[in-house]
């Protein structure tokens, strides 16, 4: 039964049920007790009941621990949601949707957190009672029942494209793996539309990961005996594998080819030639994700959603030079 359902019964609004089972003292006693006897009488007294919890507990379910990227994420969200004066729980959902709307519900209705943060378009997620939940997605969001936060690669992608044709590149490759076909997809559609060609020998789609892939796709490559004159890396751990590769083979950087990397992680200014990447403003997103959640725990009957959209923006580096 969900809370609305609930609140018909009582002859309520949600936002006193929910007030009722977080405890809250402007709900009468009778009030509560009337709306709790419904609850057990409807088996989902155990469903709605929060006993009190000292400080407000936030789950959060990015991919993996692995990569950088969300490494960082995760830290900054951390950091972000204790300076409000609350607790994390993080579980990974190794990319598996099933995995992440099975957990969703655990940590809903069994821990009953106070709101949830997924990275991840949410498709086979169900929030009929309105637990605050954010999405952090790449893609057009399609959950109805969630606060989103799309990362606008697609905006970061058209900037490097256009400086990309404003330096004169016109051999292009792309190495990416299984996990970025979204990028390659959208770094092709871009290039079409500035009028570049497409050379589809230079796109490198490798079965490993990170630094692996970028080794796996600057060997082949290589391997063709005609390199492009700039490698966009679908992020920057594959760009670093695929500059020590170039350099075993004896290419300068960036005399001989250029790289470009995407979400600009901690390390990338400071290798010995700084890479240039795609920068992700996820800081300030931090922010309005914390606010998004709070807002929602303290006003549990707030029903209309908010989609905030994160610029990408390009730091263009000493491994990006105009084309020869």
């Amino acid at each position: 039964m969900t809370l609305k359902k609930l609140a018909c019964l009582a002859g309520s609004s949600i936002g006193t049920v929910s007030k009722a089972f977080s405890g809250s003292k402007e709900i009468s006693e009778e009030t509560r007790e009337r709306i709790f006897a419904l609850a057990k009488e409807h088996d989902c007294f155990d469903k709605y009941y929060k006993s009190p919890r000292q400080r407000p507990l936030i789950a959060l379910m990015p991919p993996e621990p692995e990569s950088e990227y969300y490494g960082r994420e995760i830290g900054m969200l951390e950091r972000a949601i204790s300076s409000r004066g609350a607790d994390t729980i993080i579980t990974f959902t190794r990319f598996d949707r099933e995995y992440e709307a099975r957990m969703f519900r655990e940590l809903a209705y069994r821990m009953k957190v106070d709101g949830i943060v997924i990275w991840g378009g949410g498709e086979l997620i169900s929030n009929p009672d309105a637990l605050p939940l954010v999405l952090i997605t790449q893609a057009r969001p399609k959950n109805k029942n969630a606060d989103t936060v799309k990362i606008d690669f697609n905006g970061g992608i058209s900037e490097l494209v256009g400086t990309l044709k404003d330096y004169g590149h016109k051999k292009v490759g792309y190495i990416g793996e299984k996990l970025t076909v979204s990028k390659e997809r959208e770094l092709k559609n871009a290039m079409r539309k500035a009028g570049m060609p497409v050379l589809d020998e230079y796109f490198m789609l490798s079965e490993s990961r990170f630094a692996e892939a970028g080794e796996d796709g600057m060997r082949k490559l290589i391997s063709q005996n005609d390199l492009p004159d700039v490698i966009v890396a679908a992020y920057d751990q594959i760009a670093y594998g695929a500059i020590k590769v170039a350099r075993e083979k004896g290419l300068r950087i960036p005399d001989d080819i250029s790289f470009v990397g995407m979400d600009d992680i901690s390390p990338t200014p400071y290798f010995d030639i700084p890479l240039s990447s795609l920068y992700i403003d996820f800081e300030e997103a931090c922010d309005k994700i914390v606010d998004l959640i709070f807002k929602r725990i303290e006003n549990r009957h707030y029903r209309e959603r908010e989609a905030i959209t994160v610029p990408v923006r390009l730091n263009v580096r000493e491994s990006l030079k105009f084309a020869k």
